[in-house]
């Protein structure tokens, strides 16, 4: 754990994969960490900490604190929990606690910001994280899959002064993560989703990884289709996505991607299909914009979706 200067306590709701390995590496840099968990993981991480292995980041093990409630003050507080959780997972967030604060919504999709402001009424930025591919193994330890460095994209709607976000961003980039200040909220989210809508649906209702995807011409035909539509309704929420700069970068994705939407799926655990696929049809069918494509997978997902 390393010694610095400008010292923040930082809030991480949510230490799946995403939320363990930032966890690990703002704790790893020396800030005061504090990870918002069920009780369950409260002891899992206070006797064993959290493990992480990446060929981008090194194996270490962090040893942040870990409480089912946040009741302290913090600086930042990082939402990583997947959008089915949220609802449940902020009550355990004393809303005077975050008074000051910047929360920094991390969840894919759509719909999680209006929920995060109405509940806790904070300076909230959003925040989208691409190029990491992780997953939480049944022994407890996070592995980086892919081997891309990450990078995480952040904007705020006026809740936050520019002064403040450039402070998060540069703590981001301190623990090793690329970080980009865009001018809109709505630029965050759309930059990733017209992307992830089109990869994650796809993956999901064939349960293929992402090359088998791209290599068949019949589900690369559908995978285009759910790009376009994509871009569509991100230019009708104001944000111009070029959808064949899309597809290119969908390309260059490595043959062995698999989406967290694919894994829950054939987990048959909650799923994020509502705020990915379904957060997309829910606001082209507002627009008027006919998506079929989304509209097929949407339903492939739901049929495969009973949870246990």
């Amino acid at each position: 754990m390393a010694q610095i200067k400008n010292k923040l306590r930082i809030g991480i709701l949510g230490t799946g994969a995403i939320g363990g390995v930032l966890a690990g590496l703002f704790w790893r840099e020396g800030h005061d960490v504090l990870c918002v968990v069920r009780n369950a993981a409260v002891l899992a991480i206070e006797k064993g900490g959290i493990h992480i292995e990446s060929p981008i980041f090194g194996s270490f093990v962090a040893h942040p604190k870990a409480s089912v409630k946040l009741d302290d003050a913090v600086d930042v507080l990082f939402i990583t929990t997947k959008s089915p959780f949220l609802n449940n997972a902020l009550e355990s967030i004393d809303a005077k606690q975050v008074e000051n604060a910047v929360v920094v919504s991390l969840l894919n999709g759509v719909g999680h910001r209006e929920i995060i402001r109405a509940r806790l009424g904070a300076r909230v930025a959003v925040g989208m994280i691409g190029m990491i591919e992780v997953a939480k193994g049944k022994d407890g330890i996070i592995r980086q899959l892919s081997r891309q460095n990450p990078h995480i994209d952040l904007a705020s709607d006026g809740d936050i002064p520019k002064a403040s976000l450039d402070k998060i961003a540069e703590v981001i980039r301190g623990a090793g993560i690329s970080t980009s200040i865009l001018k809109t909220e709505a630029e965050v989210i759309w930059k990733k989703l017209v992307r992830l809508s089109a990869i994650a649906s796809l993956t999901a209702s064939f349960q293929k990884m992402v090359g088998t995807i791209r290599s068949d011409p019949q589900l690369r035909k559908f995978l285009e289709e759910i790009v376009r539509e994509g871009a569509l309704v991100a230019l009708h929420e104001g944000v111009d996505i070029n959808p064949d700069e899309v597809i290119r970068k969908i390309d260059s994705l490595p043959e062995t991607l698999m989406t967290s939407l694919q894994r829950d799926v054939q987990a048959h655990t909650p799923s994020e299909v509502d705020s990915i696929t379904g957060g997309v049809l829910r606001l082209a069918k507002l627009y008027g914009i006919p998506a079929p494509a989304h509209e097929h997978a949407y339903g492939l997902i739901k049929k495969q979706s009973t949870v246990n």
